[in-house]
């Protein structure tokens, strides 16, 4: 049967991490000059620009530790602090030809490596590895590497696969334990990859049960950090008034006013009980002066052209039944320069991912309508095919590994 896939992606990858060692010479047991984090500083500098406040926020760190990182960096000769031309009260992060030089030395070993493996490679098996590489990292240009890094960052304590196993006494080598993981998930993988899309309802959720147990797993998510509040902040909706496709229980909007100022929520809902169950939440947060749902449908907003600033949506694409019609819609209710932003599930999780999410739902009685809405989801590949279609234009799709994100500015 020969090695399973994923097995045999391990090891190339450690072999990867023993070519990245050699490269940054961290492998004849001395230490490399710049930490993690000095480094992740140092090449944002060299490839964007970046100012003192972005680099607490872009290593996840204190200001007091990213400050310690920069005047380590500073006194190292590698950077330097220089005023923004545009706001004089703000230093930018520059780096010095010690800098430079140090960057374009490991770059030159890299794509020394990377061309020596790719010269084994025929032009078009060179094309289809960048392919492949892409859609398994997610990373297709510099605005999708940003996003993947940074859910990369929040999803790291998730990202955990135990590989201790002891069996009578004795710890199993990683060979072993892998080869029986991986092995016995070729045999799911076509029921866990959902090949072909299955439509869920249109109706939203009317069943009052099932609303109950719905907003009991969006108050986990919130509880949790887990609501994609951060990547619709990044996608530049941080003002204005917003309308909401799909509220639901109402809590993504309701992170979203929490963590803006003088903003506005008109949140669009086909479910009566969602509503009602949006309204009590948005009670609890005080924030009903700010907040309107209407019953209604995406297919045919009852809204007048040009009404809002931005438009957004979390976990409801899936359900929507002619999603290029609701496309049309969103760039007809936008005004000019108004920016959206739609975050989903994907159809083609991984495995692993699919389970991890499956089997963290809660409460359980959710995990089925978890699968179905799974089925229903899209790929990046099919979402895009869509919007080629639409009216909306100015738009960017990023497939990372825990979903879709669709955002963009109308043209």
């Amino acid at each position: 049967m020969g090695m399973p896939a994923t097995a045999r992606i391990r090891l190339s990858l450690g072999m990867v991490q023993i070519a990245m060692n050699m490269l940054w010479e961290v492998d004849r047991g001395r230490k490399s000059p710049l930490s993690p984090a000095a480094t992740e500083i140092l090449y944002t500098a060299y490839f964007s620009r970046i100012c003192m406040g972005d680099v607490a926020g872009m290593l996840g760190v204190s200001r007091s530790t990213a400050t310690d990182h920069i005047n380590h960096l500073e006194k190292e000769g590698y950077v330097r602090r220089v005023r923004d031309p545009d706001d004089r009260r703000t230093y930018r992060i520059v780096p010095t030809r010690k800098g430079e030089e140090w960057i374009l030395a490991i770059e030159e070993r890299l794509f020394a490596y990377l061309e020596e493996g790719m010269a084994r490679l025929t032009e078009d098996e060179q094309q289809n590895f960048a392919m492949l590489c892409a859609k398994f990292t997610g990373v297709y240009d510099d605005t999708s590497f940003m996003s993947v890094l940074q859910d990369l960052k929040r999803s790291r304590d998730r990202l955990h696969v135990s590989m201790t196993v002891v069996r009578e006494g004795r710890l199993l080598r990683l060979e072993e334990v892998a080869d029986a993981r991986y092995r016995a998930k070729e045999k799911n993988q076509e029921k866990l990859m959902f090949e072909q899309r299955e439509p869920e309802t249109c109706d939203g959720i009317q069943d009052e049960m099932t609303v109950a147990f719905y907003e009991q797993m969006q108050k986990g998510l919130r509880d949790e950090g887990h609501l994609p509040v951060e990547d619709l902040l990044e996608s530049g909706i941080r003002s204005g008034v917003a309308l909401e496709i799909g509220p639901g229980p109402g809590y993504f909007g309701l992170e979203w006013l929490k963590a803006t100022e003088k903003t506005r929520l008109v949140g669009l809902e086909i479910s009566p009980a969602m509503i009602a169950s949006a309204e009590k939440n948005t009670a609890s947060y005080g924030l009903t002066s700010r907040v309107r749902y209407q019953e209604g449908n995406a297919l045919a907003m009852p809204f007048e052209d040009g009404v809002f600033d931005a438009v957004f949506s979390n976990g409801s694409l899936h359900e929507w039944e002619s999603p290029g019609v609701v496309f049309d819609e969103i760039a007809r209710v936008l005004k000019t320069g108004g920016r959206f932003c739609i975050t989903d599930l994907r159809r083609d999780f991984s495995p692993e991912i699919y389970r991890q999410m499956y089997e963290s739902c809660e409460p359980p009685e959710i995990r089925p309508g978890f699968e179905t809405s799974v089925r229903a989801a899209y790929t990046r590949e099919e979402i895009m095919n869509v919007l080629k279609r639409s009216q909306l234009g100015g738009w960017q799709v990023i497939a990372h590994p825990y979903g879709l994100v669709i955002y963009g500015k109308k043209e």
